[in-house]
């Protein structure tokens, strides 16, 4: 490998690494719910600091064809634990114990003082430590990305029991983002074998650093509607409120005094139940998005079974698919009456997430896209433009 090129890259990537490292150090989180996540960035930090005054050393020593493959060796280890942990504490903040995380560091700092007192001190078993290593960092690989796919499918099922949607697209970041240090892994075992292709795992591995302090940057306005579930911080709801009712459909003391019998009192609960669902139709709060079924329910002071019953015989049909018929119908007349509005604002009109899940219901339930709705009541609306200028010369003619 050219030494002036490896040179240049090294003292490039120590510069823009200590610049993402004070970035990374200065990113102000929100309080709630996200402790771990201070805390995997506090470590972040000093490893972005260490990892460029490596490369800054490395620029001033220039390339070493017996030192490089075992300190590329090493840091990959340590790279390998940092960004999944990180990737995990995004996800699964609650899975991610750092006593391990530490015993997991610390082992592999072990393995790294043994490898390099073997390529100074024992010549004649350097190489042995060295494939060593090679098939302990792919025995780390494989571990990680079977734990990582774990807690990402159980984060994904979880946060779709909580939106009885799918959510899966708006957490895809994630997968894509350990995917990548994934292919940058496995890249470095080549890089130990082929040191030209420092030239090109250099850049990649410093563009994923990047991409990390994005990450944390952005990750409250990403994962906000995620952090009630993986995060257990609460999620403000509209409840409404009635003096003759109480938390799960109990009656005052009002009510109680006046020992209405029970039918009465379930009378009193259906009707008082109806005229709340009524109201939360008039203010279409069901375009209210991130808001999971429970707890509209919840705010709406009855019991789940009052409810879910309440439901079944008056509508015929659970609330979330009730509520998501109120969205479509609601963007059929959002259709209808703006034909300017594309279907992506209508989408997020009527508090839907995903474009994707917006068309495969809205085709399920009017039998034809969104795109193909619109131009029918475009042909509609052109036709009778078409018949009135029509009917006015005919009048014209013949009046």
């Amino acid at each position: 490998m050219d030494v002036k090129i490896y040179e240049f890259m090294m003292g490039a990537s120590a510069f823009v690494i200590t610049v993402l490292g004070f970035m990374l150090a200065t990113t102000i989180l929100p309080k709630d719910g996200l402790e771990k996540l201070r805390k995997a960035r506090n470590i972040l930090v000093p490893s972005y600091f260490v990892l460029a005054l490596l490369s800054l050393v490395c620029c001033f020593t220039g390339y070493d064809r017996c030192i490089e493959p075992a300190s590329t060796l090493f840091v990959a280890s340590f790279q390998a634990l940092l960004f999944t942990m990180s990737m995990l504490v995004f996800i699964r903040p609650g899975e991610v114990r750092w006593s391990t995380v530490f015993r997991q560091a610390g082992a592999i700092t072990v393995a790294g003082i043994a490898l390099f007192i073997s390529l100074f001190c024992f010549t004649d078993y350097y190489l042995w430590f060295f494939y060593t290593g090679i098939a302990a960092y792919i025995i780390q690989l494989i571990i990680y990305t079977r734990k990582f796919t774990l807690a990402y499918y159980k984060t994904v099922q979880e946060v779709e029991d909580y939106y009885d949607e799918d959510e899966e697209s708006r957490l895809t970041w994630v997968k894509t983002g350990f995917y990548s240090a994934l292919a940058i892994g496995v890249m470095a075992i080549s890089v130990l074998f082929f040191p030209i292709l420092y030239k090109f795992f250099v850049p990649l591995y410093v563009l994923y650093y990047s991409f990390m302090v994005m990450w944390f940057v952005n990750y409250y306005r990403r994962m906000k509607f995620a952090i009630p579930v993986i995060a257990d911080a609460p999620l403000e709801v509209k409840v409404y409120t009635n003096p003759t009712e109480t938390d799960f459909g109990e009656t005052d003391k009002s009510v109680k005094e006046d020992k209405e019998e029970p039918e009465t009192i379930f009378l009193t609960k259906e009707q008082l139940l109806k005229e709340r669902l009524q109201k939360y139709i008039d203010e279409k709060e069901y375009c209210e998005k991130d808001i999971p079924s429970s707890i509209v329910v919840d705010s709406f002071g009855m019991s789940q079974s009052f409810f879910r019953q309440y439901m079944k015989d008056s509508y015929g049909m659970d609330f979330r698919p009730w509520r998501k018929e109120l969205r479509l119908r609601e963007a059929s007349r959002l259709f209808a009456e703006n034909p300017g509005y594309t279907i992506e604002e209508v989408c997020e009109l009527v508090g839907y997430n995903n474009s994707g899940n917006f068309n495969r219901d809205f085709k399920k339930m009017m039998g034809m896209t969104p795109k193909n709705y619109c131009k029918q009541i475009y042909l509609k609306d052109t036709n009778a433009e078409l018949k009135a200028s029509v009917n006015f010369n005919k009048n014209s003619r013949w009046g």
